[in-house]
């Protein structure tokens, strides 16, 4: 699937929440509650579901091989969605699912960009799409949209000084996902915006 094509389908996600209705209707209609991992383990469901609806094998917590001109640079590399095509044994997107709750985040947001760059790296860039997906409950601010994309692009520096290249052979897709607070104190996902495309 090419990336507009993907990018089409998750825009209609956006609009609609189909699959997230479909799979989580406890996340969805209900909520949960904010403790411990409860939500970003909803999140990492809700992308892989995601994927798997969109036709691909989707994992959960896959870890790129150590291969590469990379493979020894960087902490330990784990996508929290890896999707495959039907025909390939590499990922053709990666995604990450992160909270955001305001500028206090902002390196955590960063760090995930540079986790996604650097599995894409590993996986011999592979994946057309990588896909950063943070959670807010209500924030302000967003986070600067551009400066992830710019990270993609002209790569990073890791915490032990290693170099870390940027790529031109994928493209980095961000989404908020809104959460909602209920009556009894649960959360629901009630939104999901597309951001970064300005």
């Amino acid at each position: 699937m090419v990336i507009d094509e993907l990018r089409r389908r998750l825009t209609e996600e956006c609009a609609s929440l189909a699959v997230a209705r479909e799979v989580l209707p406890l996340w969805t209609d209900r909520g949960l509650a904010d403790y411990s991992c409860t939500l970003h383990s909803a999140g990492v469901t809700y992308w892989t579901s995601l994927g798997q609806r969109l036709g691909y094998q989707a994992f959960v917590e896959m870890p790129p091989p150590l291969r590469g001109a990379y493979a020894h640079v960087g902490l330990d590399v784990r996508s929290d969605s890896a999707w495959y095509s039907r025909d390939s044994v590499r990922p053709s997107v990666l995604v990450e699912f992160e909270r955001y709750a305001g500028a206090i985040d902002e390196g955590k947001l960063m760090a995930k960009v540079s986790n996604l760059l650097l599995a894409h790296h590993r996986w011999e860039q592979a994946a057309g799409a990588l896909v950063l997906a943070y959670w807010t409950k209500s924030v302000a601010t967003l986070p600067d949209h551009r400066a992830m994309k710019e990270r993609v692009r002209s790569g990073f520096e890791t915490a032990a000084k290693e170099r870390v290249a940027g790529s031109s052979s994928c493209r980095l897709l961000i989404f908020q996902t809104v959460l909602r607070q209920t009556a009894d104190g649960t959360w629901r996902l009630w939104q999901m915006i597309e951001r970064g495309t300005e």
